[in-house]
């Protein structure tokens, strides 16, 4: 798969917003040249280059990944053929073109942080820049589907993508919930909301943490009522078949994770996790970072390379032939 694209030429003139873009269709084998450095994790794969070098690239440049600031007119008269993907905040020309952005902002704005996070706590925000990868993967999806219609048109286009617009998308439950229901949504943390109540998601084991949870899954509840054997308590009388999870009163769904999770507390990540795939449980455990970077498994498939001395994902795609992307 690092040669899908090697005929693609592509001018990455993005600072921050956008960064991402670039980086991914270099991991599928575009030349991909830059004139300024960039976040390494969203840069890498790129080849530098000097401003006038960047410049003279684009009268041949299938693809152009920039900021708002250029006119589009003079790009397609001097490259009919340029795809010329502009990554900004807000829509260029809308109302809020002008108003000042960070990642931050964005991510409130887009309604995300509503919903990050402990009801009883301030809002949070989601790891890194959200709000700019989510802006740089929807300008590739621009960018090929421009590409796509190149390919019978001969033409290129301007695309122009809002990171805002972006996050918004990705925040589509809570308008769909409240378009169908009129519920405004907000920060449930760890309950995933269910019919009248909710259930917990995440819960400490004897060395960390897994995620599971009390489900309209009769299979997965009988492996939860065998695996407690006689600690089991009311649990072991209900039956599965019958009853629907998402209308238990919270009183007895409390009383009956109180059982799990003295269970789970007396027994480690690995001993859990063993038990789920023998069983059915349906249960995870959760690596911490340190964990992701020791694992063999990771580190048999190539997942990790070294950067300037810092450990970041490596490749993107791994195709079926062994070719890594």
């Amino acid at each position: 798969m690092t040669g899908m694209l090697s005929h693609l030429v592509v001018v990455d003139l993005t600072t921050g917003l956008g960064e991402m873009a670039g980086r991914m269709l270099a991991e599928l084998g575009a030349d991909v040249v830059r004139p300024v450095p960039g976040t390494p994790a969203w840069t890498h794969g790129s080849r530098p280059v000097s401003a006038a070098e960047a410049d003279a690239l684009l009268v041949r440049a299938d693809i152009l990944f920039r900021n708002p600031g250029r006119d589009h007119d003079v790009l397609a008269a001097a490259n009919p053929a340029l795809i010329d993907v502009v990554v900004a905040p807000f829509l260029p020309g809308g109302p809020n073109d002008d108003r000042p952005e960070t990642d931050l902002t964005l991510m409130a704005r887009s309604g995300l942080m509503t919903i990050v996070g402990d009801p009883d706590r301030a809002p949070l925000t989601l790891p890194g820049r959200q709000a700019y990868a989510l802006g740089g993967i929807q300008a590739v999806i621009g960018a090929l589907t421009a590409l796509n219609a190149r390919a019978s048109t001969g033409r290129g286009q301007l695309v122009e993508v809002s990171a805002y617009q972006a996050a918004v998308l990705a925040n589509y439950r809570e308008p769909l919930t409240y378009g169908w229901t009129g519920r405004v949504g907000g920060r449930t943390g760890n309950l995933l909301i269910r019919g009248k109540s909710g259930v917990r998601q995440i819960w400490p084991c004897a060395d960390g943490w897994v995620t599971w949870a009390l489900v309209d899954n009769p299979p997965m509840m009988r492996a939860m009522v065998k695996a407690l054997g006689d600690s089991a308590g009311p649990l072991g009388s209900v039956d599965w078949d019958a009853v629907l999870v998402a209308d238990v009163p919270r009183e007895t769904l409390l009383e009956w994770e109180t059982i799990v999770e003295a269970f789970f507390l007396r027994h480690t990540r690995a001993e859990l996790g063993r038990l789920s795939t023998e069983t059915g449980l349906g249960l995870s455990w959760i690596d911490t970072p340190e964990d992701a970077l020791e694992s063999a498994h990771l580190r048999a498939r190539g997942l990790w390379r070294d950067v300037d001395g810092v450990t970041l994902p490596g490749p993107l795609w791994v195709s079926s032939l062994g070719d890594a992307a």
